[in-house]
């Protein structure tokens, strides 16, 4: 990986600042160099950047109203 080759990886990975683990599925992970600091990316997203918007989606599908179930309509003995 500091090679600066690509990395590609599936399954979890977890956040220390979220307190959970996030699935990952066939992403690319690799490690780039500014200025002499290492900079870790996911998908070409800073490995921060990538949790916080995992979260967000995991937000999202909370926050979804839930659709109401349909009552069985069949024939009850």
């Amino acid at each position: 990986m500091l090679t600066g080759k690509p990395v590609e990886y599936s399954g979890e990975l977890y956040s220390e600042e979220h307190k959970r683990k996030f699935t990952a599925k066939e992403v690319k992970a690799k490690v780039f160099s500014d200025n002499g600091k290492l900079i870790l990316t996911i998908d070409l997203r800073p490995i921060g950047k990538w949790f916080k918007e995992q979260f967000e989606k995991l937000q999202q599908m909370m926050n979804r109203p839930v659709q109401p179930q349909r009552k069985n309509r069949g024939i009850q003995l």
